[in-house]
């Protein structure tokens, strides 16, 4: 028996021990739901589960994932199922990166006729280029309904909380508008996808020195030493306007990014 196939087998035995203990039937559907989740996503780069994924779900369905970063930094995002199939599509295409997913325990349950609520706890491991990117939780929270005899997933709201991180490499893209304005595309690792973020620069000066500001950030770039402050720390020594802008990606984006490739 392959690994994968013993890990996915692990993940059910443990499941049925989970809910054996709690005298609870693991016939019932939110159950079910919940064990062909976890299968089909640990399964999605050998098996191109995709579509058995998708059919999961609801074509009304919505939900939100709220992330905590390592930092402490919060991100929500809201999803359709449109939004699902996208984020599948790319896990299965980015040919570096595998997601791997168990369940940690089950807090609550409850079937009902026509719905079913179950809250899991799950552990999750990103893998990029064979190196672990991000581990944590997510604590995940479903709503399932009969839908033409069939059940399917109308709601999913998830707390994923990052416990370990490693940064990776990232990629950013300059687009410049003489000396004065900028705009940088950054893609970085972010647990279990590489997104991306758009900032823009604008440089100007007062009768000391050069200023650059992007969003709330307000960097000095000195006339005399060339050197960049900000949040009186001294960053570096940049001579051009363009060498500037690197360098501040580089920097303040030290807790995402090991390497910066500027193209």
């Amino acid at each position: 028996m392959k690994k994968s196939n013993i890990f996915i087998s692990c993940i059910f035995t443990f499941l049925c021990t989970m809910i054996n203990a709690n005298n609870t039937n693991v016939t019932e559907p939110v159950f079910e739901i919940t064990a062909s989740y976890v299968k089909l996503i640990n399964s999605i780069k050998k098996d191109n589960t995709i579509d058995k994924v998708l059919n999961l779900y609801s074509d009304q369905y919505s939900g939100n994932t709220t992330y905590v970063r390592l930092s402490g930094g919060i991100v929500k995002k809201n999803y359709k199922k449109e939004n699902i199939k996208n984020q599948l599509n790319d896990i299965l295409t980015d040919e570096n990166y595998n997601l791997k997913i168990k369940i940690n325990r089950i807090l609550y349950s409850n079937q009902k006729e026509k719905a079913g609520t179950i809250s899991a706890l799950l552990d999750f491991e990103s893998i990029i280029d064979g190196k672990l990117a991000e581990k944590g939780t997510i604590l995940m929270n479903i709503v399932i309904i009969a839908q033409k005899e069939e059940w399917k997933i109308i709601q999913n709201n998830m707390v994923r909380v990052s416990e370990v991180k490693d940064i990776g490499d990232c990629v950013c893209h300059i687009f410049e508008k003489g000396d004065t304005q900028f705009v940088t595309e950054l893609h970085y690792p972010a647990g279990i996808e590489y997104t991306h973020k758009l900032e823009s620069f604008r440089i100007t000066s007062n009768e000391k020195n050069r200023i650059i500001k992007s969003n709330s950030k307000t960097v000095v770039w000195e006339n005399k030493t060339n050197q960049l402050i900000w949040n009186q720390n001294k960053l570096g020594i940049a001579k051009k306007p363009k060498q500037a802008i690197e360098l501040l990606i580089q920097k303040m984006n030290v807790e995402t990014c090991s390497t910066v490739i500027f193209r």
